[in-house]
C-alpha cells in the first residue's frame, strides 16, 4: 500500500464520524468556494485590458497571421496626457504603415499615400471590445491555462460564443499588466481565423500616477433579426443613394450596404479573416461584411430581403 493510501486508511479508522462528516462538509464548501472564486476572477482580468493600455507604453514586435498570410510588425504604443498614440509599420512584404492619434487614423507607405493598412490588425491591437465582453450575454468567459509569451508570464481566457452566429476568442494576458499579448480568434467549428502574437515586447509604466477608463457594460442588444440575436444597429450613413449599416453586439460586427442596382447577382469573398456576401435580386444590391460565419451573413441577407 502506498504512503498516501495508508495515511488516509488510518486517519478514516482514528476519526469519529461526526468529525468526519464535519470534515468533508469544511472540504465541501472550500471546493465551492474556489470554484466561484475561479468563475469571477475571469471578469476581473478582462477589466484590467483598459487600465493596461491606458498607464503603459509598449513596444515590441508582433506576428500577425491570417490564412496563409504571416504578416510581421513592429509595434509603438504610448500614452501623452491621456490621448492614446499607436503606431504600426510592417517589418516584412510591401513597407506600410498606420499611426492612430486618439481616435483618428492615418494610413500609409513609402510607395503609395493610399495604400490599405490591414484593418483587422489595427482594430485588434486597441483591445477595449474585448474588455466589454463581461456581462455580454452573447459569450461566455472563463480561466484557461497560465503559458509564457516573448519571455513574460500570462493568462489565458477564453471568451467563447454561446452559439455560431459569431466567433470566439482566446486571449494570453501579461500576468503582471493585463496587457494582451497574444490573441487567436476562432471560428464556429474551434479553428483559427486568425492570430497576433508578440514575440519581443518591452513595457513601461506611463510617467505620473494613471487612472484606468471605467468600465461600462454593454446594453441589453435587441436584435433587428429574427433569427441571428444580438446584433444591434449602432451606426448608419447614407451616400449617393446607398446606405451602410453597422451591427454589433458588443465584440463583433457587422456591415450592411444597401444600393440600388439593376444586376441579378451572387458572390461571396473572404479576405483579411473578414467574410462578405454580395447579393443583388435586380432591384437592390446587399453587402453583408464582417468577421462572423459566413451563415450569419446569409441570415442576415435572407431576412433583410423580406
Amino acid at each position: 500500500m502506498r504512503p498516501k493510501s495508508l495515511l488516509a486508511g488510518l486517519l478514516l479508522i482514528t476519526l469519529a464520524t461526526p468529525l468526519a462528516a464535519q470534515e468533508r462538509g469544511w472540504l465541501d464548501s472550500g471546493k465551492q468556494w474556489v470554484q466561484q472564486f475561479w468563475s469571477d476572477d475571469s471578469g476581473q482580468w478582462l477589466g484590467r485590458i483598459n487600465g493596461a493600455v491606458s498607464n503603459h507604453n509598449y513596444k515590441g514586435v508582433l506576428v500577425f497571421v491570417q490564412g496563409d498570410n504571416i504578416n510581421t510588425l513592429a509595434i509603438e504604443h504610448r500614452m501623452d496626457n491621456g490621448v492614446e498614440n499607436l503606431r504600426m509599420r510592417t517589418l516584412s512584404g510591401m513597407p506600410r504603415e498606420l499611426v492612430k492619434k486618439g481616435g483618428k487614423i492615418q494610413r500609409g507607405s513609402s510607395e503609395d499615400s493610399a495604400q490599405s493598412f490591414p484593418a483587422s490588425a489595427s482594430g485588434q491591437i486597441t483591445f477595449s471590445h474585448f474588455a466589454s465582453a463581461e456581462g455580454n450575454k452573447w459569450y461566455k468567459i472563463r480561466l484557461a491555462e497560465k503559458a509564457r509569451v516573448a519571455g513574460r508570464s500570462t493568462q489565458v481566457v477564453e471568451i467563447k460564443a454561446e452559439d455560431a452566429w459569431r466567433y470566439s476568442y482566446r486571449l494570453w494576458l501579461d500576468t503582471e499588466t493585463g496587457l494582451p499579448l497574444k490573441v487567436i480568434t476562432l471560428d464556429e467549428r474551434g479553428f483559427a481565423v486568425e492570430q497576433f502574437m508578440f514575440t519581443q515586447i518591452e513595457i513601461t509604466p506611463v510617467p505620473g500616477k494613471g487612472k484606468a477608463p471605467k468600465r461600462r457594460l454593454p446594453p441589453p442588444l435587441k436584435s433587428p433579426f429574427k433569427e441571428v440575436k444580438g446584433f444591434q444597429v449602432i451606426a448608419s450613413e447614407s451616400r449617393a443613394g446607398s446606405t451602410q449599416y453597422l451591427f454589433s453586439d458588443g465584440l463583433s460586427s457587422i456591415s450592411l450596404y444597401v444600393e440600388p442596382s439593376k444586376l441579378k447577382e451572387k458572390a461571396q469573398m473572404h479576405r483579411d479573416g473578414v467574410n462578405g456576401l454580395m447579393l443583388g435580386d435586380g432591384n437592390i444590391r446587399y453587402v453583408a461584411m464582417g468577421k462572423v460565419p459566413v451563415a450569419t451573413l446569409e441570415k442576415i441577407l435572407a431576412q433583410t430581403q423580406r
